[in-house]
């Protein structure tokens, strides 16, 4: 099992460059454009991506490795490949730069697994990969079920102020933020989001 090709993309919506090694932090992979946390780097599974007709590349990942087994591990399982290792998060959500490749029902959890680094170093073509005895909490692949299991974790206020600020809202809105956060973390009926997409 082990590292066949790494890609780093230096600008949203840019043409991924194949590189040798790539350097990455607790932040992300260095020259790379930024990520969320929890979509730090994005590994695919070469002989699955190319059951799907694709090439390395075609589906904007980080790392490919040689295991056919990669998104039969939970969410959580740390993997390590080369020096890194990577809590993995969950699984990438096909878009539609990626539907315009292969089908929805093809592609869907086989795109990639996200992950997050939890040490610094680099990673090589050729470097090995192994899954470790260390495990993480699973964070759900359900957009709903992922927004309730963070604020379960987390502070609802610090995440309803963060919400107001990222959709540019005034400070003023957070209280109204709040509550509809709290409706949503209890399941009240007819609140719901729903994203058809992650940006790339």
């Amino acid at each position: 099992m082990t590292v066949t090709k790494l890609f780093v993309k230096r600008a949203h919506g840019g043409a991924l460059e194949s590189v040798g090694t790539l350097a990455y932090d607790q932040r992300g992979v260095q020259n790379n454009v930024v990520c969320a946390p929890f979509r730090q780097v994005l590994i695919a599974s070469q002989s699955v991506t190319a059951e799907c007709g694709l090439r390395p590349g075609d589906l904007r990942e980080n790392v490919v490795v040689a295991f056919d087994s990669l998104y039969e591990l939970p969410s959580g399982t740390v993997v390590q490949v080369g020096q890194a290792l990577i809590r993995l998060t969950f699984h990438c959500e096909p878009c539609k730069k990626i539907l315009r490749l292969v089908d929805f029902d093809r592609i869907l959890h086989k795109r990639g697994v996200f992950g997050m680094f939890l040490n610094d170093g680099a990673i090589s073509v050729g470097d090995s990969f192994a899954v470790t005895e260390q495990k993480f909490d699973e964070i759900p692949y359900a957009v709903n079920d992922r927004i309730r299991w963070y604020l379960k974790k987390g502070d609802p206020s610090a995440a309803a102020l963060d919400l107001v600020h990222t959709i540019g809202l005034p400070a003023s809105y957070a209280r109204a933020m709040l509550r509809l956060l709290k409706k949503f973390a209890l399941g009240a009926p007819g609140t719901k989001f729903a994203f058809s997409e992650h940006p790339e």
